[in-house]
């Protein structure tokens, strides 16, 4: 049985309804793939907690964590098993110290499936491009 990763990501949206995606480093796991920024689940934290956390490392920034997108996205990599879930949230600041990824893109939900994206992500930025985005509570 492979490895089994539990991830949290964040759908993040600004206030035209854009949602924030991030390429990955080309020298990283998945390298020039998009996907929605986060990392791991640590033993003891909430995936809510994790996300906030992940996005203090990864942007120094802080954000308000708000409903999942939908249900678990569960992709096999050759590494191991992605078990992602992916959370709307509202940033609080706008620092972007880049750490894991190469470029930042602030896309229209129409433009979603034009990117190139990571297995676990794909399915979720197919959910994000559907949503009703004005309807989504922080």
């Amino acid at each position: 049985m492979s490895k089994q990763i539990y991830v949290v990501g964040a759908a993040i949206l600004n206030e035209k309804y854009q949602v924030l995606a991030s390429k990955r480093a080309d020298d990283r796991i998945l390298g020039t793939l998009w996907e929605f920024p986060g990392g791991k689940i640590e033993p003891g934290e909430t995936p809510e907690q994790a996300l906030t956390r992940e996005l203090r490392e990864e942007f120094n920034d802080q954000i308000t964590v708000g409903p999942a997108v939908g249900p678990t996205s569960v992709y096999e990599y050759d590494f191991g098993t992605v078990h992602l879930t992916v959370f709307y949230a509202h940033l609080e600041s706008h620092n972007f110290d880049l750490v894991a990824h190469s470029e930042l893109r602030w896309c229209d939900q129409a433009k979603l499936g034009e990117l190139t994206w990571a297995g676990a992500d794909a399915p979720i930025a197919k959910l994000v491009s559907q949503a009703n985005l004005k309807e989504i509570l922080f």
